[in-house]
């Protein structure tokens, strides 16, 4: 039964009678078009839904006139203004569709789960006229988009359009939101004209942590730097430095508040509280304001966000500066950081936990790390922390032959290899922790043969953990090694284990897996399928009620993990597994097998759920690949999940920076761990064609 078409006002811009036309409201969730249009005066609203239908896409929505004219963007946004998105204008939506989002079920037009991703107030600067003209200029005022946006018709028919971010001052690098994070969690909020800053509540001992960043802390003024519009102003401070008030001028947003201090470097590049006090009470001159924080952007306050979000937030916000300038930390590793910073003569560290929210006055969440007084050397931080870097393999381990090439063509070394662990080694530590390990060594590097390796050899040290389980394929007992810390991570890459494979089950329940596991394996499928697959993947686990987490496999595939609750058996695991598998290939046969063997593939891509095994491993992320080009097996955003994503982006060189700026994205497997029981009756509802 189809519902009849509402009674709109005159003057809509469309008829909605193609939207009706579309859709039966018997067995869709998708709204029937029944409101009227929204009292005079109200500013109009746009509306971004994420559409993971047969090919992911976005749908641009602005009301006009009592309803929603549509755009859908392939490619998405960016907000590099050389990038020109082809949007193809679909049938006006009914202004209900502001607040849909949920499954369109399969067989209905527009098929897929369908999320608001962006919504906020849009203002039209060419007039109410610009869709018939074939152009549409247009502010937005969202969560992700901001800024001025132009739509343009192209000549290649009449829904044909193209749209391109303005050159304003939110323009920059190619991303899809305004600074590259989710904002989705801050509320509205006025700029506030002043508040009490957060300070450290506890003094500590140097530590490392995973859960944690560490900043140095700079000998200088705290300072809170505000913008609204052209007012800049340092709050409490009369005569603020020229050159820093111009910087602040030119951050990326009209309202804004920032945490931070003001330096003054000396003639060795180290801070001096004394020269600031001095070049303050003149003009400023050389002043510069680290900023470590963003409290407030535009209509939002950041403050209940994560402390890793809003610095990310913050580096987004923040424009190409001598005067203003990133406060940057490293994730995990506080103890290399205070002993840099004590080499290079600094007052110290501050550690912040990395999910703290900013709460003004003292707080746990910050601690004052002490360093002990010493004579600087006068070297740089950055030195300073990579000379730190190199000394921190523990005295028990003996690092060797680490000028031996590792991969020829890149010419990585095994020294190479050594640092990239020891710089990721408190991420990746608890993906091993308590888990029998498997190691896959190459002593002579990837050209070089290559065996594995699952059993403690007579001569492992005594400090290295090992434990006894059974094995089928041994009929009896094998010594297993277990990587419970830094220096055991380090001791099994100095054996030339490139990557690790733990098991997904601990030591003490050997037969209750963690996690389980889809794995996409192309072989010589094109990579474009995997992604496609791997959205489906998503798409269904999501609409089932679970939130999976993505990672490269870094060899060739993608890896589509969910964190299991305890009490969860393998076989248990493997069974709802094989049945996303089944599902997800029913739903894309030309493209996806479930079988094993090569020859019975045809070129598909495998969805393997048979790693849900006891004794069977998956690499875990940020472990290197023994492949060309040093790739590491990377944890994604789902955003990320698009055509031209390769993995070959990823590698030993640049993870640990994007590490250190996204933190990790996989952790929510460890630390969220779900209950299956209402998504396998989902699921089973599924395959029998209930949607």
């Amino acid at each position: 039964m189809r519902v009849a078409a509402a009674r709109y006002p005159r003057g809509v811009a469309r008829p909605l009678g193609d939207y009706e036309k579309k859709r039966d409201f018997e067995r869709t969730p998708e709204p029937p078009a029944r409101r009227p249009r929204r009292r005079p005066g109200t500013p109009p609203i746009f509306v971004v839904h994420r559409h993971e239908a047969r090919n992911l896409h976005y749908d641009l929505r602005l009301e006009r006139d009592g309803v929603l004219l549509s755009w859908a963007l392939p490619k998405g946004f960016s907000y590099d203004p050389s990038d020109k998105h082809l949007a193809v204008r679909t049938e006006d939506h009914p202004l209900e569709y502001m607040d849909f989002h949920g499954v369109i079920p399969k067989g209905e037009y527009g098929a897929g789960t369908m999320q608001l991703w962006d919504r906020g107030r849009v203002v039209y600067l060419n007039g109410p006229g610009g869709p018939e003209t074939g152009e549409v200029k247009i502010t937005l005022h969202g969560r992700r988009l901001r800024g001025e946006w132009h739509l343009v018709q192209t000549k290649q028919g009449p829904n044909t359009w193209l749209i391109f971010k303005s050159k304003d001052r939110y323009a920059g690098l190619r991303r899809d939101s305004v600074l590259g994070c989710d904002l989705g969690a801050a509320p509205e909020a006025e700029l506030p004209p002043r508040l009490a800053p957060m300070e450290c509540g506890v003094e500590a001992a140097p530590f490392g942590d995973p859960g944690w960043l560490f900043e140095a802390r700079f000998e200088g003024r705290r300072v809170l730097a505000r913008k609204d519009g052209e007012q800049v102003e340092l709050v409490g401070l009369a005569r603020a430095p020229a050159a820093v008030l111009a910087a602040l001028r030119a951050v990326r947003a009209e309202r804004a508040l920032l945490d931070g201090v003001l330096v003054a470097h000396d003639a060795s590049g180290r801070p001096s509280r004394a020269l600031l006090e001095e070049r303050l009470a003149g003009e400023g001159a050389g002043v510069v304001l680290y900023a470590f924080d963003l409290l407030h952007f535009e209509d939002y306050d950041l403050r209940p966000l994560a402390t890793l979000e809003r610095k990310a937030a913050l580096r987004g916000l923040l424009a190409p500066q001598t005067a203003l300038l990133f406060m940057d930390h490293v994730l995990g590793r506080g103890v290399e950081l205070c002993a840099a910073a004590q080499a290079a003569g600094l007052a110290g560290v501050v550690a912040k936990r990395c999910e703290a929210a900013y709460v003004s006055g003292p707080s746990a969440d910050w601690r004052a790390l002490e360093l002990a007084a010493q004579v600087s050397s006068g070297a740089s931080v950055a030195r300073a922390l990579q000379e730190s870097v190199a000394r921190a393999a523990p005295a028990r381990v003996a690092l060797t032959n680490l000028d031996k090439v590792y991969w020829p063509a890149e010419g990585f070394t095994k020294g190479d290899l050594v640092a990239y662990y020891e710089q990721v080694a408190d991420v990746l530590v608890p993906y091993l922790v308590d888990r029998p390990i498997h190691l896959n060594r190459f002593p002579d590097g990837i050209a070089g043969k290559s065996f594995y390796q699952k059993e403690a050899k007579e001569g492992t040290p005594e400090w290295i953990r090992t434990v006894a389980l059974g094995s089928k394929s041994r009929g009896g007992a094998l010594r297993y090694m277990v990587c419970d810390g830094r220096d055991t991570l380090l001791y099994l890459v100095n054996l030339g284990s490139i990557d690790l494979h733990p098991w997904m089950s601990r030591v003490a329940t050997p037969d209750a897996p963690d996690w389980a596991v889809i794995d996409l394996d192309p072989k010589d499928a094109p990579f474009r399928d995997v992604v496609r697959i791997a959205r489906e993947v998503g798409r269904l686990l999501r609409g089932i009620g679970l939130v999976p987490e993505l990672k490269t496999s870094g060899s060739s595939g993608l890896h589509v993990f969910v964190g299991l609750a305890p009490g969860y058996t393998y076989a248990q695991s493997e069974a709802f597994c094989e049945l996303v598998a089944r599902l997800v290939v029913r739903e894309l046969p030309e493209i996806a097998t479930v079988e094993r063997a090569l020859a019975e593939r045809g070129g598909k891509v495998y969805v393997d759920f048979g790693q849900n095994r006891r004794g069977q491993t998956v690499v875990p992320p940020y472990v290197v690949r023994p492949v060309r080009g040093a790739t590491v097996s990377t944890p994604l955003h789902w955003d990320e999940l698009e055509a031209d994503l390769q993995i070959a982006h990823f590698t030993l060189q640049n993870v640990p920076e994007r590490l250190e700026r996204l933190g990790d994205l996989f952790r929510p497997v460890l630390s969220a761990p779900q209950d299956l029981a209402a998504a396998i009756a989902a699921l089973e509802g599924y395959w029998n064609g209930r949607r």
